[in-house]
């Protein structure tokens, strides 16, 4: 009840902001952010792995450095810098109860830029966090804020804008303010649908599997054959004018014979229910671009709010010989509206027992699976549904056996521990890590040793090994024959196991500040913005990945 009480307190008080600005004009609470043309790139609540994208993201002309306005008065609470993610970013309190956030900054304000550098050279860290009190740095509606860029996790120049509540956790959609000044006359698209027999319950074309129906090919012609309980799946993308951009849906309704079974509206979420996007998508089928299944129905432990469905959570049971008249409808935030109509017939069928399973994960109990080495603890409220495990031992890459837990891919809310025995063996254990394996990639989950097993946390029911790190990472100049005329030490990074865990510089035994983009792997140093005299120098610089392996670069160098 306290979590629904927020919901609609936090609602209310947007609906009221909302009305207050469409009274007095949208300006009255935000004016734009540039003084040309808004563009999107992206919009609110794109999908994202393991996130929904929490702002929109305005283009900046395919340039770097255009002048930010602040959108309404405040003052600037927060200045962040991250080698991903937002990069660097500003956050702003307004007076009007939201906070507003800036990201993949190119440059800071002066007074904030200096503030930073203060910070990073004596906590001797790139990364930064620093807040501000009320009256360091206000601002009024119009004002010159920061510059626009492509720091961070951006991959082209844009600003990423987003409106919270003044807590900094609940999102609203940006285009609430910002509908008039975006012109969108074209509607989303549906590229497929999926139909998805419920285990135990359901068949599809006399079968237990799930199918994919291509819209565009017009595969959905005819009816499909269906007996049970079945929910369905869109794959959709939406479209805006005179961009080449693709965008999240704002709205999917399903309606069987006229009914409403199930709706989404992309409008306001928490960042404490971004993982329950995993819950939303169909993990198991994944696509790029964003052009993942989004389910129709509502899993057993999916809380996300801007989730609605009947009382069957949104799933069709077909007990009836007959045709089902299946509508999926979407619309984006101008009104923009598309549709795919498609006859479900009841066909009579014996249902089959599940398949064979070694054990069962159940999502509303704590669960412990022990298995020739292997330990799993999943606690209650961590799955979104039951997860029916098939535990098989292949001979992996690494130091022991490989396990694959589940024929299918269960993603989980929070982590669960996985652990395996390894005895008392005679590698260093510092550089033992738990490997997850995945259909085309590998990635390190980390782990710790003790009393001969190691153990760490995971969020994805799949397959995994011990491995051991070794080999330290490998620091490489680039261009180095540019570096005087440019003014600027590059330095690429390379490691093939587990992650980066920390880097340093020095010149001469004194830190200097290195800035690392994690998109790209590199450390920059700007020999001019750090004020390096004329000379020569000593430069070291070293990384260290999360298994204690180090990379040292050190030379002479004359500036």
């Amino acid at each position: 009840m306290n979590r629904v009480y927020r919901y609609i307190i936090s609602v209310m008080f947007l609906c009221m902001q909302v009305f207050v600005g469409f009274a007095h004009g949208n300006d009255s609470l935000f004016v734009a952010p540039f003084d040309f043309p808004l563009y999107l790139s992206g919009n609110f609540g794109e999908l994202r792995s393991n996130h929904f994208h929490s702002g929109v993201d305005f283009k900046t002309q395919g340039v770097v450095g255009k002048p930010i306005r602040c959108v309404a008065d405040g003052y600037i609470c927060r200045a962040s810098v991250t080698p991903g993610g937002y990069g660097k970013a500003l956050y702003v309190m307004h007076d009007n109860g939201y906070m507003t956030v800036y990201a993949h900054l190119d440059r800071f304000p002066a007074e904030i830029d200096k503030r930073v550098r203060e910070y990073q050279y004596k906590y001797e860290t790139f990364r930064t966090n620093l807040w501000f009190a009320p009256d360091e740095y206000r601002l009024h509606q119009g004002d010159f804020l920061a510059y626009a860029g492509n720091s961070g996790y951006s991959f082209g120049p844009h600003l990423h804008f987003e409106i919270r509540d003044s807590k900094g956790n609940e999102l609203y959609d940006p285009m609430v303010f910002y509908k008039d000044k975006l012109v969108d006359t074209r509607p989303p698209r549906i590229h497929a649908i999926s139909v998805y027999p419920k285990r135990g319950e359901g068949l599809l074309c006399g079968g237990t599997a799930s199918r994919v129906y291509d819209v565009v090919s017009d595969s959905l012609c005819g009816s499909i054959d269906a007996w049970g309980t079945v929910g369905f799946g869109v794959r959709a993308l939406d479209y805006m004018n005179d961009t080449n951009n693709k965008y999240g849906i704002r709205r999917i309704e399903l309606l069987v014979d006229g009914e409403l079974y199930f709706y989404s509206e992309m409008d306001n979420f928490s960042f404490d229910e971004d993982l329950l996007i995993n819950a939303w998508l169909d993990y198991g089928r994944l696509y790029n671009n964003g052009e993942w299944f989004q389910k129709m129905f509502v899993t057993e432990n999916n809380s996300l709010r801007l989730l609605k469905a009947n009382a069957d959570n949104g799933w069709l049971t077909i007990d009836e010989e007959r045709d089902y008249n299946v509508e999926c409808r979407l619309s984006d935030y101008h009104g923009n509206t598309t549709c795919c109509t498609f006859t479900v017939h009841g066909k009579r069928d014996t249902i089959p027992l599940p398949p064979p399973h070694t054990h069962i994960l159940y999502c509303n109990a704590d669960n412990r699976v022990e298995h020739v080495g292997l330990r799993l603890d999943v606690p209650r409220g961590v799955l979104f549904e039951n997860a029916f495990l098939n535990i098989r031992m292949h001979e992996g890459d690494g130091m022991t056996w490989r396990y694959s837990l589940s024929d299918t891919v269960y993603p989980m809310l929070k982590g669960s521990r996985i652990s395996f025995w390894v005895g008392e063996t005679d590698i260093d254990k510092s550089k033992l890590y738990i490997r997850h394996i995945e259909p085309k990639d590998t990635s390190s989950v980390g782990g710790v040793y003790a009393c001969g097993r190691i153990e760490a946390n995971i969020t994805t029911i799949g397959s995994y090994e011990v491995a051991v790190d070794t080999i330290p990472p490998v620091l490489l100049p680039v261009n180095e024959n540019l570096w005087m005329s440019k003014g600027v030490l590059t330095l690429s990074f390379k490691e093939n196991e587990t992650a980066l865990k920390s880097f340093k510089g020095t010149l001469d035994g004194e830190f200097i500040l290195f800035e690392y983009n994690s998109k790209n792997s590199e450390f920059t140093l700007d020999i001019k913005k750090e004020r390096v005299k004329a000379g020569k120098h000593r430069l070291r610089f070293v990384v260290t990945d999360r298994c204690g392996n180090e990379a040292l670069f050190e030379r002479d160098i004359e500036f």
